[in-house]
């Protein structure tokens, strides 16, 4: 039941939204026209015992006229079974769009995408957004279609076959009658191999999903490897990276072998009774046959509508490995809606305090306490206050919560106590490792905001931190965080700070890769460039520090958690 609940939880969004209305049209339609199949089905039963009924009265012109009609029926069953496909492919298409839309977009809003990391993160989310949805929209359809599919030949080839046996009782012991056997004979026959499918097979679905952690466990490392090619590279880390990716290959091997042997057992049994059941409509008719009840046509017929009301009431035998892959998925993609769900609500969570913003006053912390994941305490009682137009340099030894400080003065932490305001719009936190996204230049120095049509911001912004070579580049695609070298990279990221030029700056060891001439220049410059902004940088370079109006000195005197009471030093700012 709790794999049902978390695909009502997925599906239930769109199909009662107002996007699903034409998506339920086509499934309707695609519902039809499987419904018609079926109805074709039936006449071609029927066709079946007027064709061998003529066959062995040797009756020429009538199997003529008959393989005419089959020419028309296949035609019939062609088209209606190629058009049912690409209209449900049709639902897919538009059902995964929505979904990806969906995920992609709350993965990406109200900081889930960092939060995530910093609990329980579902495993590979990526793929999860990539390969899950896809195969719960196409597993989904396929499923449903099928089964209804069953249901409308169960019915349609049940009166069929209830009616061919109908009129001939099966004796089973002194005074005992049986009507209908042969429809009788393909429920029992059904419901036994459904069981025994079952028993073997039940465990599918851990090892499905087993499979799909430890295939997305890979490609992460394989991604993670290419990200790093140049560190492992200088570090002569190849081997290392082998023997980590050979390991996780291992994973999946061990896993895939788990699941050939459970499959070959599923197979084994799932073939040997479906090829017994090609057989046993032939044996249950021989009676039948041999009391001149049914014809030579008659039994082709009967094979033909035992096998389709077989088929349908083995439905979940023959799609057992589907329904366990489906169940796999959907529980995947449960798992990362709940862990979305708990970071929202982390987010939203009314026992923390409001954020507090007011234009023109800068950042104002008042008793803040910077807490730990787990609650336990980073930084206590923190108060410092810097107004429009100032900065300030906070020091102190690494580990002690610092860079922590800035995430969440950025808004991006969600663990603390106590009351910190900042200017209510263009914070800016430029990180010690930037992120550098795979495309134009001229976008990724507007990052996170749109481009702009005139080259001359971009232009300036390069050469204020002395990449004016790459100023012929602005509309060239590249992975740039592969091209340029670490130093590079942060002096690209600190020529974003000139292009968007925001009202509070936070710098986060944003010059570490740079010598102290050019990271102090480029700070110089980055405070001439933005007088009335609110600059705050942490960083261990110690030389940058006349360059602040203010410096916080983080440096613990006691035991944690850390209780930043000293006095914040004013430091002269160097013309």
């Amino acid at each position: 039941m709790l794999i049902f609940k978390q695909f009502l939880m997925i599906a239930k969004p769109y199909w009662l939204s107002r996007a699903s209305v034409l998506s339920w049209l086509l499934f309707l339609i695609t519902i039809a026209l499987s419904l018609l199949l079926v109805q074709v089905m039936v006449q071609l039963n029927s066709w079946n015992k007027a064709f061998f009924d003529a066959l062995a009265a040797l009756d020429g012109p009538l199997i003529y006229d008959l393989l005419l009609k089959f020419i028309g029926i296949v035609a019939l069953v062609v088209v209606m079974t190629v058009y049912a496909k690409w209209l449900q492919q049709w639902v897919e298409l538009r059902w995964r769009t929505w979904l990806t839309e969906r995920f992609v977009g709350r993965w990406l809003s109200q900081q889930n995408i960092y939060h995530l990391t910093l609990r329980d993160e579902p495993d590979n989310p990526d793929q999860r957004i990539a390969e899950d949805i896809k195969l719960l929209t196409t597993d989904t359809l396929s499923l449903i279609i099928g089964l209804v599919k069953s249901v409308a030949t169960l019915s349609a080839f049940s009166v069929i076959l209830w009616r061919l046996s109908g009129d001939f009782l099966l004796p089973l012991f002194d005074g005992v009658q049986l009507s209908g056997y042969l429809l009788w004979l393909a429920l029992l026959y059904s419901v036994i191999g459904a069981g025994v499918t079952h028993f073997f097979g039940h465990k599918l679905h851990r090892l499905f999903y087993q499979q799909q952690k430890r295939e997305a466990n890979f490609r992460a490392n394989l991604l993670r490897s290419r990200d790093s090619a140049e560190q492992i590279a200088l570090m002569k880390g190849q081997q290392r990276e082998k023997a980590q990716l050979d390991s996780r290959f291992s994973d999946i091997a061990l896993n895939w072998k788990a699941l050939m042997a459970r499959e070959k057992k599923l197979g084994l049994v799932v073939n040997t009774y479906h090829q017994i059941a090609a057989m046993v409509p032939y044996f249950a008719a021989i009676p039948a046959l041999m009391a001149n009840v049914i014809t030579v046509g008659g039994l082709f017929q009967v094979k033909m509508a035992f096998m389709k009301v077989y088929a349908s009431l083995s439905w979940f035998i023959f799609r057992y490995d589907d329904l366990t892959r489906w169940s796999a998925t959907v529980t995947r993609l449960g798992q990362f809606v709940e862990a979305m769900e708990r970071c929202e609500h982390l987010a939203t969570d009314a026992s923390r305090p409001a954020l507090h913003q007011q234009p023109g006053q800068g950042i104002r912390c008042q008793a803040l306490s910077i807490l730990r994941p787990d609650g336990s305490a980073l930084l206590s009682e923190l108060d410092l206050q810097l107004a429009a137009g100032e900065s300030m340099m906070i020091q102190g030894p690494s580990g002690l919560g610092k860079s922590t400080l800035l995430r969440t003065l950025a808004g991006i932490w969600p663990f603390y106590q106590g009351e910190y305001q900042v200017q209510p719009a263009g914070v800016l936190l430029l990180p010690q490792k930037p992120y550098l996204p795979t495309s134009t230049l001229r976008s990724c120095l507007s990052y996170p905001h749109p481009e702009l049509a005139d080259n001359q911001p971009y232009i300036k912004a390069l050469e204020a931190v002395g990449l004016e070579f790459l100023s012929s580049k602005l509309d060239e695609e590249a992975e740039w965080q592969a091209r340029l070298s670490g130093g590079e990279q942060q002096k690209l990221a600190l020529a974003r700070a000139f292009v968007v030029q925001p009202e509070t700056l936070i710098l986060d060891e944003a010059t570490s890769n740079l010598d102290e001439p050019t990271a102090y220049l480029l700070i110089k410059k980055l405070r001439d460039t933005l007088p009335n902004s609110v600059i705050l940088m942490v960083s261990h370079q110690r030389h940058l520090a006349p360059l602040f109006q203010k410096t916080l000195d983080l440096t613990p005197q006691f035991e944690e958690p850390v209780r930043p009471t000293r006095q914040t030093v004013d430091t002269p700012v160097f013309a």
